[in-house]
């Protein structure tokens, strides 16, 4: 009897940890939004889904001269791209490889070398990697008809 007592018990305690455990596991990639914004990655790339978008008036306003404005305007070879998915393309390590002029995509190195910690990069490079939107399902609404 003293054994299905304890043996029930446990059952219980690891039933009743299972839903934490579950947490954990998703909370253990922080969340990179503050450093995206704090080394303002956002001047750059959107994240169209995470609501991070371009401010171009906020940025035009900051400027004091038109002689000012055309010295700063540098042509754009590319447009860099929206970020929304680029969990579903690359993973965490070569997204921070890349950060660091490590990888190179079509031949391209990224712009801007990531100047803050290891840390700050596993932080970001981890939250990137969770970015991934949704493909729509084959023979969805088009085989319908709809």
């Amino acid at each position: 009897m003293r054994r299905l007592v304890v043996g029930l018990g446990a059952a219980i305690l690891c039933a009743a940890m299972a839903p934490g455990a579950a947490r954990a596991d998703a909370k253990k990639v922080p969340d990179g939004k503050p450093v995206f914004i704090k080394y303002k990655c956002g001047s750059c790339h959107t994240i169209e889904s995470q609501g991070i978008g371009k401010k171009p008036a906020a940025a035009a306003a900051a400027r004091e001269t038109p002689a000012q404005e055309a010295a700063e305007v540098k042509p754009v070879a590319r447009k860099p791209p929206d970020l929304s998915d680029v969990g579903g393309e690359r993973n965490a390590k070569w997204i921070a490889a890349f950060m660091k002029k490590q990888e190179a995509i079509d031949g391209r190195k990224h712009m801007k070398l990531f100047r803050g910690t290891d840390a700050e990069l596993a932080t970001l490079a981890g939250w990137l990697e969770t970015l991934k939107t949704e493909k729509p399902a084959k023979g969805g609404a088009e085989k319908s008809g709809k």
